[in-house]
């Protein structure tokens, strides 16, 4: 009739799945790093394709969204980096702005290769990693005319136009560098240079 006081009580059985999901403040942070690198790619990409698209110097026109893709390479980890530049270079694939599918195994390599050469022979500064960073761009432009030369896509008078375009998208890495900087100090590092 009276219930104990410390009577066995049975579990809840209508818990839901989201409460057993557990994920630390660290955890959400670098959610929340992701997700805002992210965004960020998807403003380039717009910002690419409707304004930049139409400004063209001598033919040539910026690639903002590897200049983001290798910028935020080379200010990663390369453990980190590698997981970033094929994922990023993937969504660039697949919007269709990239040249071709070769997009993809080009940002990968090159951004991991300059962020492991900008950690083993430089310091981590402004300089070296828009140095490293510009570097990477020339190099993607360059693999690109070259492949696409093979191709038959292109004739090797355009080398010109290419250089210029890999330039101009060195010339906008300063202005990319803060925000990108910005967004990498979300989570904290792991480690100091």
């Amino acid at each position: 009739m009276f219930r104990r006081k410390y009577e066995f009580k049975p579990d809840r059985e209508h818990s839901g799945t989201l409460s057993k999901l557990y994920i630390t403040r660290r955890q959400r942070l670098v959610i929340l790093k992701w997700l805002l690198t992210g965004l960020v790619l998807v403003l380039l990409s717009l910002v690419q394709d409707v304004i930049m698209s139409r400004v063209r110097i001598f033919g040539a026109t910026t690639a903002l969204v590897p200049c983001g893709i290798l910028l935020f390479c080379i200010l990663l980890e390369p453990d980190s980096a590698a997981p970033f530049a094929l994922l990023g270079s993937c969504f660039y694939y697949f919007s269709g702005s990239a040249p071709g599918s070769y997009a993809i195994a080009l940002l990968t390599v090159l951004g991991v290769l300059m962020d492991i050469f900008r950690r083993s022979y430089l310091r981590k500064d402004f300089g070296s990693i828009l140095l490293c960073a510009a570097a990477a761009q020339m190099l993607y432009h360059l693999c690109v005319f070259g492949l696409e030369a093979f191709l038959g896509f292109t004739s090797v008078e355009r080398l010109g136009v290419f250089c210029l375009g890999g330039a101009l998208s060195a010339a906008v890495m300063p202005l990319l560098y803060p925000v990108f900087v910005s967004i990498g100090k979300i989570g904290g590092e792991s480690w100091k240079e």
